[in-house]
């Protein structure tokens, strides 16, 4: 596959049109004229373009991405309609792995879609296996460097409660994070014990990202505990 930095961003215009009104990735295109959504598309490119590099890959997938000092950050991402489900994740990783390999920095974005936002997260779990979702405010996705045999992360941080769990390896399905939300507590698994998880908060640091809340076994057992994510 082919990866190139778009020069003159506006090469990337027909297409991320053809997206935004084909797809309707926020409110603003699901109604109104064809002329109002045109020009909607048309302030969203310009933000998108003001601050942002464009990859694109086989006239397949694009990324609008900002690099920050600990990660790269994609603000918008999209495929036309050529090719599979499977050929459109592959020419995604072919970027990543592309721009990995010029600064050596991990992925993140945010679900900022308006428009069939669960079946967009559908679609992620079974299509990206290298994405995980964190359920928090801003809807975090982070990316793996290989695809993921099993989701893990591991247990970096504990108080004396929960020392015995430091650096144990944890298994999860999805990981929620947002203060104060009972919808946040999921269920993780260490050395096939099930566990409690209520995440607090998420920290992005170079090269990790961070994840602190509470655990227990829903008996007895409550404690501090930190996860890393490493790509």
């Amino acid at each position: 596959m082919i990866i190139k930095q778009l020069i003159n961003k506006e090469e990337a215009w027909d297409d991320f049109l053809d997206f935004c009104l084909r797809s309707k990735p926020y409110k603003v295109f699901c109604s109104g004229s064809r002329t109002m959504r045109v020009a909607a598309a048309k302030r969203y490119f310009k933000e998108f373009c003001s601050d942002c590099e464009i990859y694109y890959c086989n006239d397949i997938c694009y990324v609008f991405l900002k690099e920050y000092e600990a990660y790269n950050h994609i603000q918008f991402l999209f495929s036309n309609k050529r090719g599979s489900n499977s050929t459109k994740i592959k020419a995604f990783h072919e970027i990543l792995d592309h721009v990995r390999q010029k600064n050596g920095k991990y992925f993140k974005s945010e679900i900022r879609r308006t428009f069939k936002v669960d079946f967009y997260k559908k679609w992620i779990d079974r299509y990206d296996k290298r994405a995980i979702i964190l359920n928090n405010k801003d809807q975090t996705v982070l990316w793996y460097n290989t695809e993921k045999m099993k989701k893990q992360l591991k247990v970096i941080g504990t108080n004396d409660l929960s020392k015995h769990l430091q650096d144990k390896i944890v298994d999860y399905d999805i990981i929620n994070v947002e203060s104060g939300k009972n919808v946040c507590v999921t269920q993780i698994s260490i050395d096939e014990q099930k566990y409690l998880f209520d995440g607090k908060r998420v920290s992005l640091r170079e090269g990790k990202c961070l994840i602190e809340g509470m655990i227990s076994d829903d008996k007895t057992f409550v404690a501090n505990i930190t996860l890393e994510f490493k790509p």
